[in-house]
Formats: structure tokens, C-alpha cells, sequence
């Protein structure tokens, strides 16, 4: 898998290169997107193949280090009266 993220200032734009990627470039894999406690848009790019960089260069956005937990086990507390 080849990665890297992306950050927006707004959700509709970090969407519509999302978008942009999967039906114009064709690019497959996984996609994550979700705001950061900073209050920016952050999609990662899980892309099955490299993409170019000439299409990277078209997108909008700041290129920034990847620090996702894609595929990572997610814990959920359970008080101990659930139980």
C-alpha cells in the first residue's frame, strides 16, 4: 500500500478531492477522512498503487505526515455495571 495524507480547511473540499481521486483518477484502496482536534480535514490515502505525482501536484490541500490508525483494533471502555 502506498500512503499519505492530505489537510483541508473545510470538510467539502477535503470530499471533493476524495471524490476526485476514486472516479477521475481511478485511484483504489481505502480512503479515511476525519477532522483533527485542531479543527482541520484529514483524509488518508491507502492507495493500492502509486499515485503520480503530477496528480498529487493538482490537488489542493497540505501534504502532511500520515498518523492514521487505519486497520488498528479500537478499544471501547465498558463500565464495570455493563457487564
Amino acid at each position: 500500500m502506498n500512503s499519505l495524507a492530505l489537510e483541508f480547511e473545510t470538510e467539502e473540499e477535503m470530499k471533493a478531492v476524495a471524490d476526485k481521486l476514486w472516479h477521475k483518477y481511478g485511484v483504489t484502496g481505502e480512503l479515511e477522512m476525519f477532522q483533527t482536534p485542531s479543527g482541520a480535514y484529514r483524509l488518508h490515502i491507502y492507495a493500492e498503487k502509486p499515485i503520480k505525482e503530477s496528480i498529487l501536484e493538482k490537488l489542493p490541500g497540505k501534504r502532511v505526515q500520515i498518523k492514521g490508525s487505519f486497520g488498528a483494533a479500537v478499544r471501547s471502555e465498558v463500565s464495570s455495571g455493563d457487564n
